[in-house]
């Protein structure tokens, strides 16, 4: 049934109400004249009989059809346009019992939906559509509002959550890389995730030199702000306390402020603490000291904020519900559209099995862990919707049989996903593609800390995506990323346009680790570091790219001959426990995979089978070899090197991606004998202004002489240089913040 059609038939449901309300007028009017006259008794029940007909026939109508829920509804209403429901429960259960043959749809009604535990589906829900009515605000969310603020200090507001109901506060815990967590109560002003209360405010401090490398329990601290924290009750630290592509938050246990030590509750900073690496410290009621930022005393249930803009009329939401806004549990058929799901802890939407369910054309932001989460099943996706601000990624396809190598046609297709990770920074990409034969396809994907697409599995498709402003803050990092296993084959990344990728070690398509039998054909990626990784892997295709203005075309190693040996010489069976996992010698392996049957035996630590035909380089380095790799290793034909750099023509990423404004503006930091100079350029169609905020490691003897923010204003290809001035005695970190984008670059060392 087309949309036109189904309102079409809601059209007859007001005027049944209609007749029935004036079929009530008048019996009222009978009841006062036509009785005190022969006759008046038996038109009176004439009318009694056309009103219980009118109101059976609109139930029959809507249990057969459509209904209707609002939040002003009725659970004991027949669910009709005139006189819908109040639950989505109700409707759910009202669809059950209509016993359908063909598809209903359930239309919401403009307003909010608060959830206190899951919408849960079935199969016995199968064929329905959750739809938002044209034009109306429909939200489906996990939250309370807060109100009762009263003036604590200055600028920063208190409120008694207590008093209103609002008692699970959860528990901050230990979250991060590789660690599993659930999220704790969130604060968000006018759609907009605050700050819990941090220092620094803007970039990071530094593990100071007398920190052990390696160490288990505690780190060094440069500078005497941590004696500001020795009665803070709980207290985090979060840093990138090893390496650049591990994060995690840990638990202050202790401080001693004599030996500038900070101990921490297990467990420990990831791989231990390092000497030099990032960290910031958070949940501290002493760092409240700007506009965003806020803190709860758990104890007492008090509320302290310092709100961005007058609160006189914002929406302040405190985030409650730990699980899915919505399960669907084994139905098909199902579909959400028009709908925005936003303020919980858990993930907004949970998939599992089923066939044919579709989020579609709806907003989904303030997550607390992942926006869509697809598991089993087939031919479930998301299309055509907006996910933003969420504590890890966007959207996870996993399906599809690998021993059987049979596709699941899961997809993620013209979606806009941006600012995610705000929590876990690494390993919470946009789109995370598990299993075999699923579809990342015309999304862009922007505005995060780490990768976008990160795939395991077999016959994936990434395609015509626009992907940019990733991998910011992180390093060892690819906006595209799959490694450490020879059998995850037959991935295609495709006429995707790589750009605006963050600084330092960063790759815009990683095959890292032996990552094998992957083709990158007719991708455009321009400025970055590396443009394409071949890591150890075997049999991977290179074909028809364009690469603008990045420092390295191709990189290709043999790491399994140095660094990585530890893979093949038994110390390490990763690469060799995933391939006997594999059925790799039988059908339909064998067959479509046919490398596979001699790897053992044909030198595996070797990079073989590798090609780079049909692409174009504009500057930098085409290919370099590692590991005692040379030319002829790769299978190199008919690809063009200039060494003049030209701009990207616009037709060349004409159609990839979304045709949205999007702000895609770089910034370029380099040394100079004075500080730093950063070239700041407008990548995007139209107009930008912003401010970038200017940071350095306020711990160490650092002074910042230029101002301490940076404003720009910048037609689309034009750029500006502006000078900021650094005094220090001994290196010194100094780095920018684009304002209100959330991501917190490295910055740079200053000898």
């Amino acid at each position: 049934m087309s949309e036109i059609e189904t309102q079409e038939r809601w059209d007859f449901l007001p005027l049944f109400a209609r007749f029935g309300n004036c079929a009530f007028n008048m019996k009222n009017r009978c009841d006062s004249r036509l009785c005190k006259h022969r006759g008046g008794a038996v038109s009176t029940m004439v009318l009694v009989i056309w009103i219980a007909l009118c109101e059976l026939f609109a139930v029959s109508l809507a249990y057969g059809a459509d209904l209707y829920v609002s939040p002003h509804g009725s659970d004991s209403n027949p669910g009709t346009v005139a006189k819908p429901f109040l639950t989505l429960e109700r409707a759910r259960d009202a669809a059950r019992e209509s016993r359908h043959d063909s598809p209903i749809t359930i239309w919401l009604r403009g307003g909010t939906y608060i959830r206190a535990s899951s919408f849960t589906l079935s199969v016995a829900d199968s064929s329905v559509v959750y739809r938002g009515v044209a034009g109306e605000n429909v939200r489906i969310i996990g939250g309370r509002p807060v109100g009762g603020f009263r003036q604590w200090r200055g600028s920063i507001l208190q409120a008694d959550l207590k008093k209103q109901g609002i008692t699970d506060f959860g528990e901050l815990k230990p979250r991060g890389f590789h660690r599993p967590f659930k999220a704790a109560l969130e604060l968000f002003f006018n759609g907009r995730p605050m700050t819990l209360a941090r220092w620094p405010n803007r970039g990071w401090a530094h593990l100071g030199a007398a920190t052990v490398v390696k160490s288990k329990d505690q780190f060094a601290y440069e500078g005497d702000r941590p004696s500001r924290w020795l009665k803070a009750p709980d207290g985090w630290v979060h840093g990138y306390w090893m390496w650049d592509w591990a994060e995690s938050y840990d638990r202050i246990a202790s401080i001693d402020p004599e030996a500038h030590i900070i101990r921490t509750d297990a467990p420990h900073g990831i791989y231990g603490y390092k000497a030099g690496q990032r960290w910031r410290a958070l949940n501290l009621l002493e760092e409240l000291d700007e506009p965003g930022e806020w803190y709860l005393d758990r104890s007492t249930g008090v509320l302290y904020f310092w709100p961005p803009a007058s609160i006189a009329h914002a929406e302040v939401i405190a985030s409650m519900l730990d699980q899915p806004l919505v399960k669907i549990d084994g139905a098909s058929n199902v579909e959400f559209r028009d709908i925005t799901f936003a303020y919980t802890r858990g993930d907004a939407i949970l998939m599992h099995g089923g066939m044919h369910n579709l989020i579609s054309h709806c907003t989904l932001f303030g997550i607390g862990k992942r926006a869509v989460t697809i598991e089993g099943g087939s031919d479930n996706g998301v299309e055509d919707s907006e996910i933003r601000d969420t504590g890890d990624g966007g959207i996870l396809l996993d399906g599809g049989d690998r021993p059987t190598l049979s596709a699941a046609g899961h997809f993620a297709v013209r979606n806009h996903i941006h600012h995610f990770g705000r929590w876990v920074r690494t390993y919470t990409p946009a789109v995370q593609l598990r299993g075999v034969g699923n579809r990342v396809v015309g999304n862009t994907l922007d505005h995060g800390p780490h990768m976008a697409v990160m795939l395991n599995g077999n016959e994936h498709l990434v395609e015509h995506n626009d992907i940019h402003t990733v991998a910011m803050e992180t390093g060892d990092v690819g906006a595209f990323y799959l490694g450490r296993d020879w059998t995850e084959r037959g991935n295609t990344v495709r006429a995707n346009y790589f750009h605006n990728l963050g600084h330092g070690d960063v790759n815009a398509i990683y095959l890292d680790d032996c990552a094998s039998g992957t083709i990158v054909d007719g991708n455009i990626i321009h400025r970055a570091h590396r443009a394409i990784v071949i890591g150890g892997g075997r049999d991977n295709r290179i074909i028809n790219n364009k690469i603008i203005d990045s420092d390295i075309g191709i990189q290709f190693d043999a790491r399994g001959l140095g660094w990585a040996s530890f893979w093949f010489d038994g110390r390490d069976r990763t690469l060799f426990d995933r391939l006997k996992a594999i059925p790799f010698e039988s059908e339909p392996w064998r067959s479509r995979y046919p490398e596979l049957l001699a790897i053992i035996k044909d030198e595996p630590a070797k990079p073989k089978g590798n090609s780079a035909i049909g692409n174009e380089i504009w500057g930098g380095d085409w290919v370099r070899y590692y590991n005692n790799l040379h030319e002829k290793d790769l299978d190199q034909n008919a690809n063009s090197i200039h060494a003049k750099v030209l701009p990207v023509d616009p037709g060349w990423v004409r159609g990839i991606g979304l045709d949205i404004a999007t702000n895609v503006v770089e910034s370029r930091l380099t040394a100079v004998s004075t500080g730093a100079d950063l070239v700041v350029e407008n990548l995007g169609r139209t107009p930008v202004a912003g401010i970038y905020d200017v940071w350095v490691d306020s711990a160490t003897t650092v002074k910042l002489s230029s101002p301490a923010s940076i404003a720009f204003n910048l037609k689309p290809g034009e750029n500006r240089k502006f000078s900021i001035a650094v005094e220090h005695q001994g290196p010194a970190w100094v780095g920018v913040e684009l304002r209100d984008e959330g991501l917190v670059p490295e910055g740079l060392l200053l000898k």
